[in-house]
């Protein structure tokens, strides 16, 4: 499956949509995160300011637990925020967290699958992942527009509809 980079995209032609999460989904989850970390750094200092001959268990018991939380929230939104789905004509530009762009035509979609949540993936006839969202996204209302022009079997064997 080719490669894409996030520049060429800009270059060549503009998508017809895009289908992300909403910002405010991760920035939520972002600051949650610091709020962690800082909460960690001020109860650590507490426990130096107190003076207690123990207190460098209680920095560590605080800075690992509390402020590793944070930060493995924080580092997790800033991948969800990164994963995109820019919709072409007839193809796909799939972004997923931290990984590099992939290009998905829109004749590779062999299967969707309705899931849990709102959820719709997309697998190729090998069954490996295209793509995954949700209803929830910005951009869905379109992409499931897309989905039934441009896989209208795969759409009507996920939806249970007799067209196609």
């Amino acid at each position: 499956m080719p490669h894409h980079d996030d520049e060429s995209d800009e270059a060549s032609a503009e998508p017809l949509f895009v289908v992300q999460r909403y910002p405010s989904q991760h920035l939520v989850a972002r600051w949650i995160g610091i709020l962690f970390m800082v909460g960690a750094v001020i109860l650590a200092a507490s426990e130096v300011i107190e003076g207690d001959r123990l207190a460098y268990v209680g920095v560590t018991v605080w800075l690992t637990t509390l402020g590793g939380l944070g930060a493995i929230i924080f580092f997790y939104a800033l991948s969800l925020g990164s994963a995109r789905i820019l919709v072409f004509d007839d193809h796909l530009v799939v972004r997923s967290g931290r990984r590099r762009s992939r290009v998905v035509p829109a004749s590779d979609i062999a299967e969707l699958a309705a899931l849990l949540s709102g959820r719709v993936r997309g697998k190729d006839e090998r069954g490996r992942t295209l793509f995954e969202t949700m209803s929830v996204y910005q951009g869905f209302r379109d992409f499931a527009a897309w989905l039934q022009e441009k896989a209208p079997r795969q759409w009507a064997e996920m939806t249970g509809s007799s067209r196609g």
